[in-house]
């Protein structure tokens, strides 16, 4: 099987397990809860996982541990990946816990806007800084709070390269790449991020399937 159908054999574990989650979402007290129910989902898939889950809660930092803290109103970053027959997928979405007001749909909405229009600058041959600025452009004002690349290949392991970073001379070649633009505000512990797994060849495919609208739970 090639790296393309096994990143589409892993996507959709993610997809299936996102949509649980948020089905199921009343029996979760704590993110330990969410991170064990991930790992428990993908071994009944008989997977792996590809990196330890990320499940952040009015939380800024980018690679937070999940802990035994009670779910609280406000962002959910949901970060998972499951991995099938050595091949990684890598999905971040973000929930909103409660009803999230204006301001707070308006900085959802700035970043989702972000990453589509990025994956659409995707293609072969595209430049890596090229496309790292065009996001930093998007954020308008928020950009501060953006310190990480926008996106990474992903094969055997989760993070291989091209790097797509404003200090990248790589371009975008045939496999499987992320693209994760992210904020993160200390003050209020806010962070957003959203992310799919993308094959890249003579067209452009997102395989994460699971929707990136703000969902409320």
């Amino acid at each position: 099987m090639n790296q393309k159908k096994r990143a589409i054999r892993a996507c959709k574990v993610n997809d299936l397990v996102f949509r649980e989650i948020i089905d199921k979402f009343d029996s979760f007290k704590t993110e330990k809860d969410i991170e064990v129910y991930i790992l428990r989902r993908f071994r009944d898939h008989k997977m792996g996982s590809s990196y330890p889950p990320i499940v952040a809660n009015n939380n800024s930092i980018i690679h937070a541990k999940p802990r035994k803290k009670r779910l609280s109103r406000g962002f959910l970053v949901l970060d998972f990946g499951a991995k099938f027959d050595g091949m990684c997928s890598d999905m971040t979405r973000t929930l909103f816990i409660g009803k999230a007001n204006k301001k707070e749909k308006e900085l959802y909405n700035l970043v989702l806007n972000c990453q589509e229009k990025c994956v659409k600058r995707v293609k072969l041959g595209a430049s890596c800084k090229e496309l790292h600025a065009y996001s930093r452009k998007l954020l308008k004002g928020y950009v501060k709070y953006f310190p990480h690349a926008l996106g990474h290949g992903v094969g055997s392991k989760v993070h291989r390269k091209p790097r797509i970073s404003i200090k990248s001379s790589e371009v975008i070649k045939e496999g499987i790449i992320t693209i994760e633009p992210g904020i993160y505000i200390k003050k209020g512990n806010l962070a957003i991020r959203v992310e799919d797994t993308i094959y890249v060849g003579n067209k452009v495919e997102v395989l994460s399937k699971a929707s990136k609208k703000l969902i409320e739970v």
